[in-house]
C-alpha cells in the first residue's frame, strides 16, 4: 500500500501503482486549484490519481467540501477527515496575564490569500490607543513589503523574525498578547493549533477551515475587515476576564487536536483498505473526535 501526501510521487511508487498497489492519498487543501490559473491537463491528472486511490484524507472538513466541489467525480465514500495533531510534548501554556507581553504575533507565509497587509492599518488604529507591536515570524520581508510598512509608519514596531527554533517559537507564542491568523484560506491551519496549545489566544478570519478548527475558542472576524480585528484585540486588552476566559478556551480546544488520534484513525483506513471495505468505510467519518486515546 502507497500513502502520498501529495500528488507527486517517485518513479519507484509510480511503479507500484501501475502493477495495482492500493493507494490513499492526503489532500491538505485546494489552494492551487482555487487560487491559481492551473492548464486542464494538471487537472486532469490529478482527477485521475484521486478517482483511482482507495481512499482519500481530507485534512479539515472544508477541505473535503471543496475537494467534491472542484472534483465532483470524485466518490464522496472513500473521502475522509482526519485532523492534524500535535505530539505530547506541544502544550505549554503560560496562562498568567503577567507573563504577556504588549505583542501581536503573525507566523507563517504572507502571500496573496495569506491577506498578511491587512494587519497593517490594524495594528496603525491600535496603536493611537494601546502600546503595541506586531512580531512576524516567517520569510524575511521583501522590499515591497518594507515599503508598505514604511508607508504606515510602522517600521520601529513591526519585527521580523526568519530564523527561529521550536522552542524560541512557543516562548512567542506563550507570551504574545494574541496570536492573529488573517488568512482567507487555509486546508487546515496549523499555527491556530499551535498557538492554542501555548496558551495563546487566536483571532482568525471567519473564512474556509478557520471555524471549523477554533471551534468555541478564539475570536472569528469578518475577512479583511481591520476594523474587526481592532475590536477583537480591544476586547481581550480592556476585559480581564473575557481574555482568562478565551485563554482557558483555546488551550482546552487544543486538547482535541492530538497526533494519537490522528494516527488512530489513520490506520483504520489502512486497514479497511487492505481488507478491501471501502464501501464499508463511511462510518469512520462519523467517529467522535472528543474520544480519549
Amino acid at each position: 500500500m502507497i500513502h502520498s501526501a501529495y500528488y507527486n510521487m517517485s518513479q519507484a511508487c509510480r511503479h507500484l501503482l501501475a502493477k495495482g498497489t492500493p493507494h490513499i492519498i492526503t489532500v491538505h487543501d485546494l489552494i492551487h486549484e482555487l487560487f491559481d490559473e492551473k492548464e486542464n491537463q494538471i487537472l486532469e491528472t490529478r482527477s485521475r490519481i484521486l478517482q483511482n486511490a482507495k481512499a482519500i484524507i481530507a485534512v479539515s472538513n472544508n477541505t473535503k467540501v471543496d475537494l467534491l466541489k472542484v472534483y465532483p467525480s470524485i466518490a464522496e465514500n472513500k473521502v475522509f477527515v482526519i485532523h492534524h495533531g500535535l505530539d505530547g510534548d506541544a502544550w505549554s501554556p503560560s496562562t498568567d496575564s503577567a507573563g504577556k507581553d504588549n505583542y501581536l504575533l503573525y507566523v507563517g507565509h504572507r502571500e496573496g490569500y495569506k491577506n498578511f497587509e491587512i494587519l497593517l492599518p490594524t495594528l496603525k488604529t491600535l496603536r493611537r490607543k494601546y502600546d503595541l507591536k506586531l512580531i512576524v515570524v516567517g520569510p524575511k520581508p521583501s522590499i515591497s513589503e518594507r515599503q508598505l510598512i514604511c508607508e504606515h509608519k510602522l517600521d520601529s514596531h513591526i519585527k521580523f523574525h526568519w530564523e527561529v527554533s521550536d522552542d524560541k517559537l512557543s516562548v512567542l507564542y506563550s507570551r504574545c498578547l494574541a496570536f492573529v491568523y488573517p488568512s482567507l484560506y487555509e486546508g487546515f491551519g496549523f499555527p491556530l493549533i499551535e498557538s492554542m496549545a501555548r496558551g495563546a489566544i487566536p483571532i482568525a478570519s471567519k473564512s474556509s477551515c478557520l471555524p471549523e478548527v477554533l471551534g468555541e475558542a478564539g475570536i472569528i472576524v469578518k475577512p479583511s475587515c481591520s476594523k474587526s480585528m481592532v475590536e477583537a484585540v480591544s476586547k481581550i486588552i480592556e476585559n480581564e476576564n473575557f481574555k482568562k476566559s478565551l485563554e482557558t478556551a483555546s488551550f482546552k480546544r487544543s486538547k482535541e487536536f492530538s497526533c494519537k488520534k490522528e494516527i488512530y484513525k489513520t490506520i483504520q483506513v489502512y486497514e479497511k483498505v487492505l481488507h478491501k471495505e471501502i464501501g464499508q468505510l463511511e462510518w469512520a467519518n462519523s467517529l467522535d473526535r472528543s474520544t480519549s486515546l
